[in-house]
């Protein structure tokens, strides 16, 4: 009989009243007091075209339908900056030094030769020329060490990958910003898919260096490489005209204005508005509409490569950490409860990873997919467009799809289709092979439910709801499983963060 830990809520209560923590108080904690979206916009959420203002994104008709109890919860209340017009806010912390002025600079060799460090060599080619060591399949009975050592090697083969597609998209970014045009537009473009791509995957591993400082090994590296739902346009839009990101200072700023997110906007967005109220300086100046077409599409080129070699930055600590060398995360992890200076026990180690695959409960299900449906408290309309993800490249369909594949890696395996070890292993060395066939059962139906998206999600969510929600409803069988059955049968810790939510 598996021995429940009495300090934790594990199994919750599904008839129990749901307890969300209101959205103020959490963004009152990184100062961050307009980020919720579905909200009354923020004055950065509205576009100024110098007659009038109007909202970004519209309100579709929807009807909506009576919202499944407790969906949802705030943005997260780690790291970020406000998305307000103009500023403030404190620096995040684990920021790094000064990023290149215009992303052209020898942040590529160095991550280079990072790679190859973490990678020893091995395993196939990546584009710009790393090598990422496949994942191999343990051989012999299971072991708690074992897991560990799965998902550590995994953590590190997306690591890796991803590193790889940062500078592909460092490069492309430096080549718009040296000669602006739809042909080097579209390369940028191009890049930046390939890389969120693999990032979405590398999201549901937040354990050590991509997780919160306040995290066993955590670096805040995930906010630093990509803060959504911490984004503001009127932000980038400011510093668009202020050039801030050609500034030394640019890679400590604030979140809300770097890394992926930011490079969307800037290499998929052509309009010539800005989200920014009249009240902002740079519309109560004028300074935005002096920018002529030409300078503006420079200045965001510019900008998209100084963004681009701060990811590269950032993903090139993040493949150090998860390096196979002394003293790195990797280290203490599969040595935890044998020396793990971070890690007292096998179990401590194994928490921190399951809280990980937490992403699908939270931010797939909760952020990606309730709060556009209406299902969240935080949003009074019947669809909350502007809670979408992808609201420029439109490729929120392809971010739950990469976000499942992470999933998969990190709970059956991390090879193709699955091959590897992982939590269903160890479910059924406890006796709980039923268990883990209804959980592979229930993520095949969600991902047969994305990939009957058709449109894609920003459009379904006007034009085929139900299908929106189908999705929905396939997701919250699979996190239903995880945050009952499954942390009760491992004798796992419910996150924080998911303590007492009862959707």
């Amino acid at each position: 009989m598996t021995r429940v830990r009495p300090r934790t809520n594990r199994a919750r209560n599904e008839k129990a009243p749901r307890r969300l923590p209101a959205a103020a108080l959490l963004l009152s904690l990184v100062g961050v007091t307009t980020a919720v979206a579905c909200r009354k916009p923020p004055p950065d959420e509205v576009v100024y075209t110098g007659q009038s203002a109007g909202t970004v994104g519209a309100q579709p008709p929807g009807t909506g339908g009576t919202p499944p109890s407790g969906a949802g919860g705030a943005p997260p209340s780690g790291t970020g900056g406000a998305q307000s017009s103009g500023a403030g806010g404190a620096q995040p912390p684990g920021a790094g030094g000064a990023a290149p002025a215009t992303g052209s600079g020898a942040t590529g060799a160095t991550t280079a030769a990072s790679t190859s460090a973490a990678t020893g060599g091995a395993g196939g080619g990546e584009p710009g020329g790393a090598q990422c060591a496949p994942v191999t399949a343990p051989e012999g009975p299971f072991t708690k060490a074992g897991l560990l050592t799965a998902a550590a090697d995994c953590a590190l083969n997306r690591a890796c990958e991803f590193e790889a597609r940062a500078r592909a998209l460092h490069e492309s970014a430096s080549a718009l910003a040296r000669a602006p045009g739809e042909p080097s537009a579209a390369a940028a473009r191009d890049a930046w898919r390939a890389a969120i791509a693999v990032w979405q995957e590398a999201e549901v591993f937040r354990f050590g260096p991509a997780a919160s400082s306040l995290q066993p090994g955590g670096q805040d590296l995930r906010d630093q490489i990509y803060s959504w739902p911490l984004v503001s346009r009127c932000k980038i839009e400011e510093q668009i005209v202020s050039r801030a990101y050609a500034q030394p200072g640019f890679s400590s700023s604030l979140i809300n204005a770097r890394g992926l997110a930011a490079l969307e906007y800037l290499v998929f967005y052509g309009g010539s508005d800005n989200a920014c109220s009249q009240f902002s300086t740079i519309n109560a100046s004028r300074t935005w509409a002096a920018l002529g077409a030409g300078e503006l599409a420079q200045r965001k080129a510019d900008y998209a490569a100084a963004a681009a070699a701060d990811v590269l930055t950032r993903a090139g600590a993040l493949a150090r950490a998860w390096a196979p060398e002394a003293g790195s995360f990797r280290e203490q992890l599969t040595r935890a409860g044998r020396g793990s200076a971070v890690f007292a026990t096998e179990q401590d180690a194994l928490n921190a990873v399951s809280d990980a695959m937490f992403y699908v409960e939270k931010e797939l299900k909760d952020w990606k997919l309730a709060r556009p449906l209406g299902f969240t408290e935080d949003c009074v309309t019947p669809t909350c467009p502007e809670a979408l993800e992808s609201r420029f490249a439109l490729a929120s369909t392809s971010h739950l799809r990469a976000n499942l594949r992470g999933f998969r890696r990190l709970f059956q395996g991390c090879g193709e289709g699955g091959e590897g070890l992982g939590f269903d292993d160890w479910l059924r060395e406890v006796g709980s092979a039923d268990l883990a066939d209804r959980m592979l059962e229930a993520l095949s139906g969600a991902e047969a439910a994305v990939e009957g998206l058709d449109p894609p999600l920003e459009q379904a969510l006007v034009s085929d709801r139900a299908k929106v929600e189908a999705v929905y409803y396939a997701v919250k069988a699979l996190t239903d499983l995880i945050k009952t059955e499954l942390v009760t049968a491992l004798n796992l810790e419910l996150p924080q963060s998911s303590e007492g939510d009862n959707d």
